[in-house]
């Protein structure tokens, strides 16, 4: 049934092209006189770096908070709430239509990217490191999924604040592009270090992946909290809006 519901939502097809910005975002970066030499694989960390870091925190919190809010906006949850569906259970169901997503993308990622980086005629295109970017890139992707689960389940279940947790996601993934030892234990660099063994070495920094499990299953666990604390029913949420002024006649 969400399936069906996807063919119609247009925040998908926004996904899509978000999705092959970072390609030709990291396409632009190989443009600077800057004495590197590119290669696919290098080409495809840079891309790995844009989805973790300013793409894909952005594009799976607000898919998340559409698909959660149409239920609201739509007025679809009136019928929700006459049949035994508690709303831990769609609430979980939506998360996991996000999770295929998020590796729906990726796929869709490392396809722009192989065909950018092939347009662009960087060497070392063979079936092992296609293979290679494709496992990094959807590991990579799904852990970022991971660290933005506690935005979704507290800023998403709105229709008047998920735009918020959208802003708080873009600077959540930005601080990822910073470098120190703090930053193993980052959610967000964590999804990097773990699936990225060059993170950090540009700038003489080495990451250790123990912190990185560790902060990554912390989130799980505080995630399946919030998700434990969600009614059994929906809650009726209505946007607000704007009260009219009254106004008053003149005269007698």
């Amino acid at each position: 049934m969400e399936f069906i519901k996807l063919k119609r939502y247009s925040v998908v097809k926004a996904g899509i092209i978000m999705t092959s910005l970072s390609a030709l975002l990291s396409l632009f970066y190989s443009t600077a006189d800057d004495g590197k030499t590119w290669t696919f694989e290098y080409f495809m960390r840079q891309v790995l770096i844009n989805n973790c870091t300013l793409f894909f925190p952005i594009i799976i919190t607000l898919i998340a908070g559409y698909i959660i809010t149409r239920e609201y906006t739509n007025d679809t949850i009136k019928n929700i709430l006459t049949i035994p569906l508690s709303y831990r259970r769609l609430l979980a169901g939506k998360l996991m239509i996000l999770l295929l997503l998020t590796i729906f993308f990726s796929f869709f990622s490392d396809l722009i990217g192989l065909t950018v980086s092939a347009a662009a005629g960087f060497p070392g295109i063979s079936v092992g490191s296609v293979c290679s970017s494709l496992l990094q890139i959807t590991g990579a992707n799904v852990l970022v999924y991971i660290a933005v689960l506690p935005i979704i389940l507290i800023m998403s279940c709105s229709p008047n604040n998920f735009l918020g947790g959208v802003a708080i996601a873009f600077v959540y993934g930005y601080f990822g592009t910073f470098e120190g030892t703090l930053l193993n234990w980052y959610p967000i660099k964590a999804s990097m270090i773990l699936m990225d063994p060059e993170c950090g070495v540009e700038n003489g920094m080495s990451y250790h992946p123990l912190p990185a499990i560790f902060i990554l299953l912390a989130i799980i666990g505080c995630s399946i909290l919030l998700l434990a604390k969600k009614g059994r029913k929906p809650q009726i949420l209505v946007a607000t809006k704007k009260k009219r002024k009254t106004v008053r006649k003149r005269g007698w």
